[in-house]
C-alpha cells in the first residue's frame, strides 16, 4: 500500500524522496474514510454507468495531464453533471466540475439564463459533460503553468481554493521543486489553509491511490481508469525504483 502512495506521488510530480511519514499516514487515514463509506463506490458506479470515465480520463490525457485527475470530479460533484453548489460571492457553481459563472465563461462555456438560481439549467453548458470536462482539463493545464507547476497536489489545491491564494504562499517558499510541494505548504502554512481545501486534496489523492489497485484496499472492483481506457491508452508510469523507503515485509 505504501509503495502505491509513493508511486502516486511521483505520478503527480511530487518529490517522493522527500515524502514525510506523516503524509503517508494521513493518506492512509483518508483511505480509511473511503473504506468506511460507500461514497467512492457509488460515485465510480455513476461515472461508469453513465459512460463518463473514458472521456474524462481521455480529456486529461489530451491536455498532457495524468488521467488520475479524473478523481477531481469525485471531489467536486461525485460525478453528478446536474450538481449545483451553495451560494458564493461569485455566483452558483454548477455542473460536474463546479465552475462559477466567470470561470465558465473564461473557458468557453455558455452560462444559462438560470445563472442566478440554485437549480440545474439545461441551457447551461456547465452541465454538459463533454464540454465542461474539456474546459476543466484546459483550466487545470493552465494552473500547471503558474507557480504551482511542480506539484499536482498544489494544482488540486488551486482548483479548490483559488490559484491566487495558493500562489501567494508558494512565492514565499524557496524557488525549487523540492521545496514547492503540498507537504511543504502544509508544514509551513497549515493553519492558513482552509479545512475544505486540506480535505479536498487528500480525498482526491487517496481515491487515486485506491484506484490503482482497489482490491488491495478491500474494494470489489478493478481500476476504473484502466477498465475504461485499457492498458495501452494510459500514459507510461514512472519506474518503480525510488529512493523512498520500501514498506516493511509483512510478518
Amino acid at each position: 500500500e505504501d509503495r502505491i502512495i509513493y508511486r502516486m506521488a511521483r505520478l503527480f510530480g511530487e518529490c517522493d524522496v522527500d515524502v514525510p511519514p506523516d503524509f503517508v499516514a494521513k493518506v492512509h487515514e483518508y483511505i480509511g474514510i473511503w473504506q468506511r463509506s460507500g461514497g467512492l463506490r457509488l460515485a465510480l458506479r455513476r461515472a461508469r454507468d453513465n459512460g463518463y470515465t473514458q472521456p474524462i480520463a481521455a480529456a486529461f490525457i489530451e491536455q498532457g495531464l495524468r488521467p488520475q485527475f479524473f478523481y477531481l470530479g469525485l471531489a467536486e460533484s461525485q460525478f453528478n453533471a446536474d450538481a449545483v453548489g451553495t451560494p458564493t460571492r461569485f455566483g452558483f457553481a454548477k455542473g460536474m466540475w463546479q465552475f462559477i459563472p466567470g470561470t465558465a465563461a473564461d473557458y468557453g462555456l455558455r452560462v444559462g439564463p438560470l445563472v442566478a438560481e440554485r437549480v440545474t439549467d439545461p441551457d447551461d453548458e456547465r452541465h454538459d459533460v463533454q464540454k465542461s470536462t474539456a474546459a476543466a482539463a484546459r483550466y487545470i493545464r493552465r494552473i500547471y503553468q503558474t507557480d504551482a507547476q511542480a506539484s499536482g497536489l498544489l494544482v488540486m489545491a488551486s482548483y479548490n481554493w483559488g490559484e491566487g491564494n495558493v500562489i501567494r504562499y508558494i512565492r514565499s517558499m524557496p524557488a525549487t521543486p523540492s521545496e514547492r510541494n503540498w507537504w511543504k505548504l502544509v508544514s509551513r502554512y497549515g493553519d492558513r489553509i482552509p479545512r475544505e481545501t486540506y480535505d479536498y486534496v487528500f480525498r482526491i489523492f487517496s481515491a487515486a491511490v485506491i484506484g490503482e489497485n482497489p482490491r488491495l484496499f478491500g474494494f470489489d472492483f478493478d481500476d476504473p481508469i484502466t477498465a475504461a481506457l485499457g492498458e495501452g491508452e494510459r500514459p507510461p508510469a514512472p519506474p518503480e525504483t525510488s529512493a523512498a523507503p520500501a514498506p516493511a515485509a509483512a510478518p
